[in-house]
């Protein structure tokens, strides 16, 4: 089904400043607009209150069918970053309130079994940083990146969907490596030389949508804790930016204060 054409009257979709998008055919459409969606909301493309560009427009600019970009937008209204108004619009929804866990109180932990080195590899590849991405890796747009998505598991069960971005320059050969078998922090390190030495994440609450739904196993709409994390070296370079998911069912955090 074809994109419905955009109104003449309304702007362009590069009015927008949204980045041309490249669609991966390993990987649901509805799933990647929602994911490219939310890396514009998070570098703060679109500030609270403001409107989206209409669904014309984003046809246009995805080459979706209103059917596909509807599915989008409707998980990052479950999501909390998108409000809907009939008649109105698809708006912003102010940026949520941060707590967090520093200085002396830095004890936060991943409660339940380990996450098994094996894992399914759905996508590896060479991209280009687009700008969003690239504010999240401290580079330059268009910079030489690795895109890796992957399914983890504990014991054998799938309860994780993860999408990493590295940059190339830091570990030009991945692809020659075993990563279906290896933790990434191993390869990392005993491959690179890179060392990890911080971390900057953020856990909210989200629901299964259905890609993430095939993946882990679960019902549509199944509770899940959506993870964002900016992992450092030792010397303070970005070594990767991570998107996932993680089944509620099966983890929880812990916070330990001391």
């Amino acid at each position: 089904m074809k994109a419905d054409r955009a109104d003449p009257s309304e702007p362009p979709a590069r009015s927008f400043d949204l980045a041309a998008f490249h669609p991966q055919p390993a990987v649901a459409l509805h799933h990647q607009i929602k994911e490219d969606l939310a890396l514009h909301l998070r570098s703060d493309r679109f500030a609270p209150g403001r409107a989206l560009p209409s669904e014309s427009v984003l046809c246009a600019h995805y080459g979706v069918s209103r059917g596909t970009l509807r599915r989008a937008i409707a998980d990052l209204v479950a999501d909390g970053h998108l409000e809907r108004y009939r008649g109105r619009g698809t708006f912003v929804c102010r940026s949520k309130l941060e707590s967090g866990v520093v200085g002396a109180y830095n004890r936060f932990h991943l409660v339940g079994p380990p996450l098994d080195a094996a894992c399914r590899i759905l996508l590896l590849q060479r991209i280009r940083a687009s700008s969003d991405v690239g504010a999240m890796l401290h580079v330059q747009t268009g910079t030489s990146l690795w895109m890796l998505e992957r399914v983890r598991f504990t014991e054998g069960t799938p309860v994780g969907l993860q999408t990493s971005f590295l940059p190339y320059k830091l570990c030009q050969g991945l692809a020659q490596q075993n990563l279906s078998q290896l933790h990434l922090i191993d390869v990392l390190r005993d491959a690179y030389g890179v060392h990890l030495g911080s971390a900057v994440e953020y856990v909210e609450p989200t629901v299964a949508d259905g890609y993430a739904a095939r993946h882990l196993g679960v019902r549509l709409r199944t509770p899940l804790f959506q993870i964002e994390r900016t992992t450092c070296t030792v010397g303070g370079v970005v070594a990767e930016y991570r998107r996932g998911v993680l089944r509620g069912d099966i983890y929880r955090y812990r916070i330990e204060l001391r």
